[in-house]
């Protein structure tokens, strides 16, 4: 079924209001943009599936509804792209909402696994690929695009039914929970201050004063011009490219040339904002950045060792190390004990594994070889 009309989607989405769950997913094209440019979207019932053509439809305020119905579960694989898509749409986030990705992650270890192949793992089903480089901007839509496109939300029924199975059979309904009021939080998909762009940079920590005021303003200058230009922040300049140039200032357009990874055509259209940018961080104090106490080298093997603990947690309750913690968190957790602002401190984390791992440190845990297995375990005692 395809909806082309505001009447239709206004139908479907009264008739998928009565459905508890509904699935869903999204066809966008997001090259050469800075925002991802909606193709269609695919919204499904456990009895019926539709695919929306937003090109067509000029009124999506009842999806927009829709996906704030506190009544209907929104059921998506690998979610966040579209909810940042539907973010920037309905200004709302979507909620309530279940994200298959994250609970295979939490049920089987199996982090950032494939639609496809968690389809297969629960349905026996394999999906086709055959269209998975399809320009969802161009019209009209075939039938076979049409159906690869419905499939994704067909197949999304079984697997959310068989992982709420799977979560109230192991008592982990509320961990699902907690990771989805996570992602429903508005401050995720708020767009982020232009002013605080420099943060996000690699190598920030080794820019000091100056240099630093400078880097600020030409990420936030870079940020801007990606945005009203709707283009990759990367096309307009790369970050060692503005690195470079708050460290050691030109002064002239000319002079920009000069810089390795700066193409002409770049310089030629953008070379004056740079300039221009950089010279606005002179006239402003340098930003004051808070730098975490570096780990000492003595306590690195006790990282490597909560590594090896996690891993071994992890896998005896079939749950994704890399959702639980990082390195850098468990470096936290070494420096800082159960105070570390890490998510392991809080929740369901703490209680499954967060608590082993401060026991760890207080030495009050002991990780051994099972013998016949191979297999590391963790014993510990509260």
């Amino acid at each position: 079924m395809l909806i082309d009309t505001n009447a239709g989607l206004v139908e479907f989405c009264a008739l998928l209001r009565e459905s508890p769950a509904v699935f869903i997913d999204t066809e966008f094209v997001s090259e050469s943009r800075y925002y991802p440019e909606l193709g269609t979207v695919q919204l499904g019932s456990f009895t019926d599936a539709a695919i929306l053509d937003p090109l067509a439809v000029d009124d999506l305020s009842p999806l927009g509804e829709l996906l704030v119905d506190p009544n209907v579960t929104k059921v998506f694989h690998a979610a966040v792209q579209d909810l940042y898509i539907f973010y920037r749409l309905f200004q709302q986030p979507v909620t309530p909402l279940f994200d298959t990705q994250v609970v295979a992650a939490l049920l089987g270890g199996d982090e950032q696994i494939s639609f496809g192949n968690l389809v297969e793992r629960i349905t026996g089903t394999r999906l086709e690929k055959a269209h998975g480089f399809t320009d969802w901007l161009r019209r009209p839509l075939s039938p076979g695009q049409i159906d690869y496109a419905l499939d994704d939300v067909r197949l999304l029924a079984p697997v959310y039914a068989a992982q709420m199975h799977d979560l109230e059979t192991r008592g982990r309904t509320e961990w699902a929970r907690e990771e989805m009021a996570r992602m429903e939080a508005p401050t995720l998909y708020a767009p982020v201050d232009p002013q605080q762009q420099y943060l996000r940079l690699r190598g920030v920590d080794r820019v000091r004063g100056a240099a630093l005021a400078a880097l600020r303003e030409l990420a936030a200058w870079r940020e801007e011009t990606a945005r009203s230009s709707n283009m990759p922040v990367g096309r307009v300049v790369r970050d060692e490219v503005i690195i470079e140039l708050a460290r050691r200032p030109r002064q002239a357009v000319r002079e920009l040339f000069e810089i390795r990874g700066l193409q002409a055509q770049q310089v030629e259209r953008f070379g004056a904002g740079m300039l221009e940018a950089a010279n606005r961080g002179k006239l402003n104090p340098p930003p004051h950045m808070q730098r975490h106490a570096a780990l000492p080298s003595s306590l690195e093997p006790t990282v490597d060792f909560l590594v090896l603990c996690l891993r071994s947690l992890a896998d005896e309750l079939s749950v994704a190390p890399g959702l639980v913690a990082t390195r850098s968190d468990l470096a936290a957790l070494v420096m800082n004990g159960e105070k570390a602002e890490i998510p392991l401190t809080r929740g369901w984390r703490l209680d499954a594994l967060g608590s082993p791992l401060l026991a760890t440190l207080e030495g009050k845990a002991t990780a051994r070889i099972l013998p016949g297995t191979r297999r590391v375990h963790l014993e510990w005692h509260p």
